[in-house]
C-alpha cells in the first residue's frame, strides 16, 4: 500500500489501532494469574504504600525495577482507594494484596494501557521511515500478536520494556530522515521509560550508539550524531531519575541493590533449568531463541517474513527503495540479531527474555506483506487498488488476531500451528505459565471439607490465592507432597521433572483425580497424595540406604494391647539393598525392649533413588506392658536374623493403655 493517507485518515487509523490494542487485551483480564504476578503486584503495593508514608527509598522493591508498570498500578490502586468505603490508604492497600486473586485483574491494566499506547507509537514513528502501508501492517500485526498480547495482558515488564525500546529506536532512527531534537528527546523518554520497566532494556543505547554510526557513515556529520547521542542519555537519566522516587533519596544506594540484586536474586548470568528439544539443560545454546521464537510467529507474520527473504531479489525492488527504507530495514535485522547475541551471554533462557525481538520482526513482516499487497494492488485501476488493498489489511489484521481470539484467557497457550501447535511445542520448547492452575484449585475447593485439606504445589505463590485449603511445601525430598491430601503439577515442571525425577516418578505412576488439556494435551494434573500424618526429621536416615520420611498409621497407632494396626512407611532410597537385607517394624518401650508382629501387605519392592511406600500390619502381643512406645524401623541381616542398624530419632511416642 505506496497510496498517502490524509491526516484525518491517519487520526482515524491511529485512534483505531489503540482501540484494537485494547480491545483484544482486556477480555478475561483477571480470570486467572501467572507464575511472576505475584511479586509484581505486591511490588506495587510496597511502592504504593511508601508513596503514601512518604519512605521514597522503599519506592525501590526490585532490581527490574518495574517502575514504569508499577506507576500503572499505583494509579489503579489509588482508583480503587477513591472509590471504596475505606478510610486509610495504607490499611486498604494491605487490604488488597491478601486478595491477589481478586486484584489481579484491574492490575493488568497498567501493562495493557502502556502496550496498546506502545502501538500507536510505533505506527507513528514507522512511517517515515517504512511507509504507511508497511507502518501500518506492522503496527496491527502488533497490536494484535498472539505472543505480544499475551504478555501485555500479565502484571510483567516484559512486553512493556519490549515497545519501549522499540519506540527509542525508532525515534533515534528518525533523525536519519530529519535532524529534529524532538526525536532526540522522544527517544531519550522511551528508553528511558524502558530502562524502568525491565531489564535488560539499557542495551537500547548500545543500538542506539550503532545507529547514530550508521547515520554518520551516510551525512558524514559525526559531531551532530555525537552530541544527539549524549543529548539521548542524558534524557532518558533524567527521565530515570525523575520517575524514580527512590533515586530522589538516596540515588548511589538505589543503583547499587539494583546491581547486586541483578546477580543474587536475578541470578544474572547463571544456569536454569530449561526444556529444550526434549531435554532439560542449565544452558540449551545457541539454538533456542530461534526455536523457541519461532514457535511463537503467527501464519500471516511467517509469511511476511518469507516475503521479505524473496522481495529484494525479484524485480529489481531493492534497488527501487529509497535509501531510508533501505537503512531502516538493514537495522531492523540487525536489532534482531544485536538482541539474540545479547541474550545469549546468559545462559538462564526462556523465550520472554528475548520479547524485544517480537516489535522488529513483525515491522519486517509488515514490509513483506505490504509488498504482497502491492503485486496486486497495483496491476489494477486506483479505485480497486484502495478497495483490495483494504481488503488484504482486514484479511490479515482477522487472520493474526484468530488464535488471540480461540485460546482466550490464555492466550499464551498459542503456538505455531506450522510447527504443531501446542502439542509440539510441548515436545521442544518450555511451555506455561500458570493457565490453567486456577482450574486445579476450583476443582479441590469443590471437594468436601476443603479447608480442612492440605495442597502442595511447585508454583505455591501463585495458586495460593485461588485456594480455600491449607498448602504445604514443594520439597526436593517429597516429604511436603507427601504429607498434603493433593499435590498440583504443571506443565512447565512436568518438562523439567521438577523437584526431581524422583518426586516427580512417583507421582506421575498415579491417577490424576483431576487433568486439565489444552485441545487434548495436558497440562495440568491434581494427583491424590497420602497426607502423611508424622514426617520426621533429617536424621531419620541410613546411610547408604535410605531415609524415612515419616509414616502413617491406619486408622489410627495402636493403643491397647492386642491391637492391629496397618501402618505405611514413607521411604526415600538412596542406594541399593543387599538380598541378605531387609526391614522390620516393632515398637521399642521405654526400656528398649521390641514389641509387635509385622506382617508386611506386599514385597517391598526396592529400588534406588525412588519414593517408596511400604504397608504392612502391626500387631501388638496380648501381654505387651502399658508404657510410653517408640517406632522402631530396623535393617535386618537376613542370613543371621540379627539388626544392622535402625532409623535413628524416630518421634513422636506413643502409649499403650491397659485394656
Amino acid at each position: 500500500m505506496s497510496f498517502s493517507f490524509s491526516k484525518s485518515q491517519t487520526l482515524i487509523i491511529t485512534v483505531g489501532l489503540f482501540l484494537l490494542a485494547l480491545a483484544v487485551r482486556l477480555p478475561y483480564l483477571g480470570s486467572y494469574m501467572t507464575i511472576d504476578e505475584v511479586k509484581w503486584i505486591e511490588g506495587a503495593g510496597q511502592f504504593t504504600t511508601a508513596l503514601a508514608e512518604g519512605d521514597l527509598f522503599a519506592t525501590y522493591w526490585h532490581f527490574h525495577p518495574g517502575i514504569t508498570v508499577t506507576w500503572g498500578e499505583a494509579l489503579v490502586l489509588g482508583g480503587l482507594y477513591l472509590t471504596s468505603a475505606a478510610s486509610d490508604l495504607t490499611t486498604f492497600i494491605s487490604a488488597q494484596m491478601e486478595n491477589l486473586a481478586g486484584i489481579v485483574g484491574p492490575m493488568r491494566l497498567s501493562p495493557v494501557i502502556i502496550t496498546a499506547l506502545t502501538v500507536v507509537g510505533v505506527y507513528g514513528l514507522a512511517r517515515p521511515l517504512l511507509g504507511n502501508g508497511a507502518a501500518l501492517l506492522g503496527a496491527a500485526l502488533l497490536a494484535v500478536d498472539p505472543f505480544f498480547v499475551g504478555h501485555s495482558r500479565i502484571v510483567n515488564g516484559d512486553a512493556g520494556a519490549a515497545g519501549l525500546m522499540m519506540l527509542s529506536f525508532l525515534a533515534f532512527a528518525g533523525l536519519w530522515q530529519r535532524k529534529s531534537w524532538l526525536n532526540v528527546v522522544l527517544a531519550g523518554i522511551m528508553g528511558g521509560l524502558a530502562v524502568l520497566t525491565k531489564l535488560p532494556a539499557p542495551i537500547i543505547f548500545v543500538w542506539l550508539a550503532l545507529l547514530a554510526i550508521m547515520g554518520a557513515i551516510s551525512d558524514r556529520r559525526w559531531r551532530f550524531w555525537l552530541i544527539a547521542l549524549v543529548a539521548t542519555g542524558a534524557v532518558a537519566a533524567m527521565t530515570f531519575i525523575l520517575l524514580f522516587p527512590a533515586m530522589w533519596v538516596d540515588p548511589l544506594e538505589t543503583l547499587r541493590l539494583m546491581y547486586v540484586d541483578a546477580f543474587n536474586v536475578g541470578e544474572l548470568g547463571e544456569g536454569h533449568d530449561t526444556f529444550f528439544l526434549g531435554q532439560v539443560s542449565d544452558d540449551p545454546g545457541w539454538l533456542f531463541y530461534p526455536v523457541a521464537i519461532a514457535y511463537r510467529l503467527t501464519l500471516p507474520v511467517t509469511i511476511g517474513l518469507l516475503a521479505l527473504l524473496v522481495w529484494p531479489w525479484l524485480g529489481g525492488n531493492w534497488r527501487k527503495t529509497t535509501p531510508l527504507q533501505k537503512k531502516t530495514l538493514v537495522a531492523l535485522v540487525g536489532y534482531v540479531i544485536f538482541i539474540w547475541l545479547f541474550a545469549n551471554a546468559s545462559p538462564k533462557k526462556l523465550d520472554r527474555y528475548v520479547m524485544g525481538v517480537i516489535p522488529p520482526l513483525l515491522l519486517l513482516a509488515g514490509f513483506g506483506l505490504n509488498w504482497l499487497v502491492e503485486l496486486v494492488a497495483n496491476r489494477l485501476n486506483r479505485q480497486s487498488q484502495v478497495f483490495i488493498a483494504t481488503a488484504a489489511a482486514l484479511l490479515i489484521i482477522v487472520v493474526q488476531v484468530w488464535p488471540v481470539i480461540t485460546n482466550y484467557p490464555y492466550v499464551l497457550t498459542f503456538y505455531n500451528p506450522l510447527l504443531g501447535g501446542f502439542s509440539g511445542a510441548v515436545q521442544q520448547v518450555p511451555v506455561g505459565w500458570g493457565a490453567g492452575m486456577e482450574q486445579a484449585a476450583t476443582w479441590i475447593n469443590a471437594q468436601p471439607k476443603a479447608n480442612q485439606l492440605n495442597v502442595s504445589s511447585w508454583y505455591s505463590d501463585m495458586v495460593r490465592p485461588y485456594l480455600n485449603t491449607g498448602t504445604t511445601s514443594f520439597s526436593s525430598s517429597g516429604k511436603g507432597q507427601l504429607e498434603a491430601d493433593y499435590v498440583i503439577f504443571y506443565i512447565n515442571q512436568a518438562q523439567r521433572q521438577k523437584p526431581n525425577e524422583t518426586v516427580y516418578n512417583y507421582f506421575r505412576q498415579k491417577e490424576p483425580v483431576f487433568r486439565l488439556d489444552y485441545r487434548g494435551t495436558p497440562y495440568v494434573w491434581v494427583y491424590p497424595a497420602p497426607g502423611m500424618q508424622v514426617s520426621l526429621d533429617g536424621d531419620a536416615v541410613i546411610e547408604g540406604r535410605a531415609r524415612l520420611l515419616g509414616y502413617n498409621w491406619l486408622p489410627v497407632p495402636p493403643s491397647q494391647p492386642g491391637d492391629s494396626v496397618r501402618l505405611t512407611l514413607f521411604l526415600r532410597t538412596t542406594g541399593p539393598l543387599p538380598d541378605n537385607e531387609a526391614f522390620r517394624v516393632a515398637l521399642a518401650a521405654s526400656d528398649g525392649s521390641l514389641w509387635g508382629q509385622w506382617e508386611p501387605i506386599e514385597p517391598l519392592a526396592w529400588q534406588t533413588d525412588a519414593l517408596l511406600e511400604w504397608s504392612g500390619v502391626l500387631t501388638l502381643p496380648a501381654d505387651a506392658p502399658p508404657d510410653e512406645y517408640r517406632l522402631v524401623v530396623q535393617l535386618i541381616d537376613k542370613n543371621i536374623d540379627s539388626e544392622v542398624t535402625r532409623f535413628p530419632h524416630l518421634e513422636p511416642t506413643l502409649t499403650i493403655h491397659d485394656e
